[in-house]
């Protein structure tokens, strides 16, 4: 098993290419965070072909399995040493410092990011890194996983609409899966279900990758609760989904609208011509059906 060291990295389709940003990009498979696990299947000159473990898939083989694609060989090290996760962070970005009490800023971290860091009382806490090195971090930048995963499901609910809203505004991104940063070194955004993705994971829940992955797990509902997602399915293809949305509660929903756009927060009578108790699932709306789903009781 290897871990990718990378803040953000690109899956690609084939070895060797580059994320197009502002465009649909045919290559752009998913993105993977800092630390975590791909499964290494073949390489090709500096380029890796994995399964990201932590991305569940099935369109790709016609079978569950992880996210597959290619990425640079650089990006990867080998998982020497395991530590279980026990922190996410949870602020749209948080700096790593490689010494505490100079505070040298060593890189920064996305939200959805999961480390292992020793518990401190102190304002910050230490880190340790995919490379086995330590580092800190401030303290407020994360949440412990194990508390989310206790918090009473309609907190959960709560906190995933929250994730979710710090994405507003930030451009889609075709395959994206990360919160955009101007000045980042990589091509930074999400996608329609990078952003459902990335929103549960901030919450220390792992669901699946692609809009139709994410159907076919979730449990389906008459009623949406906050943080359930709505489906549209293809044109004149009622079982095919392409498009989810995060809803929010009280008539609203959150959606990465598609290439062009930016994450935006808009009311499901504004989204769909009618309001959310007009709105079942089995509707047609322009010849797309709508769906329920969800992941929490």
């Amino acid at each position: 098993m290897y871990l990718v060291t990378a803040a953000v990295e690109h899956l690609r389709a084939a070895p060797g290419t580059t994320p197009q940003p502002g465009t649909h990009d045919p290559d752009q498979e998913t993105q993977l965070l800092y630390g975590e696990h791909v499964r290494l299947i073949s390489t090709q000159d500096a380029w890796a072909y994995v399964e990201a473990m932590e991305q569940p898939e099935f369109t790709h083989a016609n079978r569950w399995q992880g996210y597959p694609g290619w990425l640079p060989l650089s990006s990867l090290q080998p998982q020497h040493r395991k530590r279980s996760v026990n922190a996410v962070i949870t602020t749209k970005w948080a700096t790593i410092w490689s010494d505490e009490p100079q505070r040298q800023r060593a890189f920064d971290l996305p939200m959805g990011t999961w480390l292992y860091v020793e518990p401190s009382d102190g304002d910050t806490v230490p880190v340790w890194l995919a490379n086995g090195a330590q580092g800190w971090l401030a303290r407020r930048e994360i949440e412990w996983l194990k508390s989310l995963r206790g918090l009473p499901p309609q907190t959960r609910r709560r906190r995933i609409v929250q994730a979710a809203s710090q994405l507003l505004d930030d451009p889609y991104v075709w395959g994206g899966r990360s919160p955009f940063k101007s000045e980042a070194e990589s091509v930074t955004g999400v996608d329609c279900s990078g952003l459902v993705n990335l929103s549960y994971r901030t919450v220390g829940i792992t669901i699946p990758r692609d809009a139709h992955e994410q159907f076919l797990r979730a449990e389906r509902v008459a009623q949406l609760q906050p943080a359930d997602l709505i489906f549209l399915s293809d044109e004149n293809q009622p079982r095919k989904i392409t498009h989810v949305m995060l809803y929010a509660g009280e008539g609203w929903l959150i959606e990465g609208p598609g290439t062009g756009l930016t994450v935006r927060r808009m009311t499901v009578a504004q989204r769909f011509g009618r309001p959310l108790d007009r709105l079942q699932p089995g509707t047609l709306v322009g010849h797309r059906t709508v769906y329920f789903g969800t992941y929490l009781p």
